[in-house]
C-alpha cells in the first residue's frame, strides 16, 4: 500500500459530538458501570435500613446521597458534551485537516480559520497602520490585487510517532475514529473520502495492528 496516503477532511458539529461520545464510552463506561453497581448497593442497604427503622435518618441520608450521585454519574458525560459543543460554537472556528500516513508516523495538519469573523483591512506606511477607506486608492489596489491581503489562516502540525504513541482506530456509523494516548480523538468522516481511500486507510491501521 501507499505509505504516504493523505486524506483531507473537515468535521461537522454532529460528527464531533458523536466522536466525543464514542471516546467517553470507550474510556469511561467501565468505570461508570462499576460506580453504578457500588452506589446501587448503597441504595439497597439504605432502603433496608429504612424498612427496619423508619425513624432512623441514616437510611434516608445515605440513600439520598447515593441516589443523587448515581444519577449525576450518568448525566455528567452529557453535560460535559453539551458544554464542549457550546464552547466550540462560541469560539466560531472552522478547521480543515490533512492527515498523512507514513510507515513510522502519522502527521496531521490543521488549518484554522475564524468562521464569520469580520476583519479590518489596513495599510502599513512609514507613518503607521491605518484602516483602508472604501473608495480610496489603497482599496482600489487591493480590489485589483486581492493577494495583497494577508491570509490569517493558521496552520498547526501534529506528529504522532507510532513507536512512542498509543494509537487505536475504530469505525462507527460512517466515521473513522483515531484514539490517541487515551486522551484525544480525531474523527475522519467517510463522506470526505473515496471508497479506495477508506479501504487504504483501514488497511494501514490493520497492517500496523492498531485496530
Amino acid at each position: 500500500m501507499n505509505d504516504n496516503l493523505s486524506v483531507r477532511f473537515d468535521n461537522t458539529p454532529a460528527e464531533i459530538e458523536a466522536a466525543y461520545k464514542a471516546f467517553q464510552t470507550k474510556y469511561a463506561l467501565k468505570r461508570k458501570l462499576i460506580y453504578t453497581i457500588v452506589y446501587l448497593i448503597v441504595v439497597v442497604l439504605a432502603a433496608d435500613l429504612i424498612v427496619k427503622d423508619m425513624t432512623n435518618p441514616t437510611g434516608y441520608i445515605a440513600g439520598g446521597l447515593a441516589l443523587g450521585i448515581l444519577v449525576f454519574n450518568w448525566i455528567k458525560p452529557v453535560l460535559i458534551r453539551r458544554k464542549m459543543m457550546q464552547g466550540m460554537e462560541e469560539l466560531g472556528t472552522d478547521e480543515l485537516y490533512t492527515m498523512t500516513l507514513f510507515d513510522d508516523r502519522i502527521e496531521i495538519e490543521t488549518e484554522i480559520t475564524t468562521a464569520g469573523k469580520e476583519t479590518e483591512v489596513v495599510a502599513v506606511s512609514r507613518l503607521g497602520v491605518f484602516p483602508v477607506e472604501e473608495g480610496s486608492e489603497a482599496a482600489k489596489e487591493i480590489a485589483e490585487h486581492p493577494e495583497l491581503v494577508k491570509d490569517e489562516t493558521q496552520v498547526e502540525k501534529t506528529v504522532y510517532r507510532l513507536a512512542e504513541t498509543e494509537v487505536c482506530m475504530s469505525e462507527q456509523r460512517g466515521l473513522l475514529l483515531l484514539f490517541v494516548n487515551r486522551s484525544f480523538i480525531h474523527v475522519i468522516p467517510e463522506r470526505c473520502l473515496g471508497a479506495e481511500e477508506i479501504l487504504a486507510f483501514k488497511a494501514y491501521f490493520e497492517e500496523k495492528g492498531l485496530t
